[in-house]
């Protein structure tokens, strides 16, 4: 049967956010290291602390992730798209980080450790900013600081460099570096060649599970999220009439999921799940089919005066639906 390409919300955020809760202390600190340029030791204290913070209305702020390690607090956030209000998004999420988890007391009063703000764009574009950072002075003040931001593209990693760096969280979007080329006028040739990259990519992704770089669980949800990820890119490229090679796309993406865990097919799992989606709209039908049947049965036998507890036993219908018919009836 031929995978059908259907439209697939996507969560940019909560993917990162579940693939860092997922793995262990030890490649977190691996990630950090090779992103951040920083140094941690593997055994190094590491806490995920609560993004959610409220507003006087009770409203819910939400960032996309709080870290510590050996006491460093990072604000990790994630960008797909150009936004000319980032610096000031970062500043209030750096705020309101700091007085969530930074806030300390002293006898001079209190004090915010603010955490180091760090943005992963998904894709590049001209329109992103190099650098980020937010000047902040104060008139009661002669003081000032400087929140500077790190801004790090994952298209300017390869995708070995992403697993040898252990960036996990990112590989799944690395797909969309083929967005350039597939939604614009190309040749069959551009298309060969991103297919034959993501065909190789997946087999390293395979190798890094064999090698034990990567645990099966973590694995399985890259590697789906990978292959919707670039259903999204292949169904774009479909509705702007620029794909060539429908046909080879899919057989690209089957290749993806076709692994040694027995029995694992991720298109004939979506389709099951259409199937059974169809076949409960159809038993849904089937009901309100025989419910709207039983409803007229109902009112013609008010009509000839038959008691409520009879039409009630012959038809099943509740007393409220025969309490509207009678007002139907009487038109009151």
């Amino acid at each position: 049967m031929k995978p059908k390409i259907k439209k697939i919300k996507t969560n940019y955020d909560g993917i990162v956010k579940s693939l860092l809760d997922s793995m262990n202390d030890s490649l977190l600190i691996d990630f950090i290291n090779s992103t951040v340029s920083t140094n941690y030791s593997s055994d190094a204290p590491v806490i995920r602390l609560a993004t959610e913070t409220y507003d006087k209305e009770l409203k819910q702020k939400r960032c996309d992730y709080f870290l510590k390690i050996e006491g460093d607090f990072f604000l990790i956030e994630i960008q797909s798209n150009p936004d000319a209000e980032m610096e000031m998004r970062i500043m209030d999420y750096s705020l309101r980080g700091a007085k969530l988890h930074g806030m300390t007391k002293t006898d001079d009063g209190t004090g915010l450790n603010f955490p180091k703000p760090v943005v992963f764009y998904l894709r590049k574009s001209r329109r992103f900013k190099d650098k980020l950072s937010v000047k902040v002075t104060g008139s009661l003040s002669e003081k000032s600081f400087i929140l500077n931001v790190e801004s790090i593209y994952i298209d300017d990693y390869s995708f070995s460099e992403m697993i040898d760096r252990s960036m996990f969280p990112m590989i799944p979007f690395y797909p969309l570096r083929y967005e350039k080329t597939m939604f614009r006028k190309h040749t069959k040739q551009d298309e060969s060649a991103i297919l034959s990259d993501l065909k190789e990519c997946s087999e390293k992704l395979k190798k890094a599970y064999q090698d034990k770089l990567i645990e099966e669980e973590i694995y399985k949800y890259i590697r789906d999220w990978m292959l919707k990820v670039f259903h999204t890119v292949v169904l774009k490229s479909e509705n702007r009439h620029t794909i060539l090679d429908l046909k080879e796309a899919e057989k690209v993406m089957q290749y993806i999921v076709d692994e040694p865990m027995e029995g694992y097919d991720i298109l004939a799992t979506k389709r099951e799940w259409e199937r059974k989606a169809e076949r409960k709209g159809e038993k849904r039908g089937k009901l309100e089919g025989r419910l709207e049947a039983n409803t007229e049965t109902a009112f013609n036998l008010l009509k000839n005066n038959i008691s409520d507890d009879i039409i009630i036993n012959c038809t099943g219908i509740s007393a409220e639906t025969l309490e509207s018919l009678k007002k139907k009836l009487t038109g009151k």
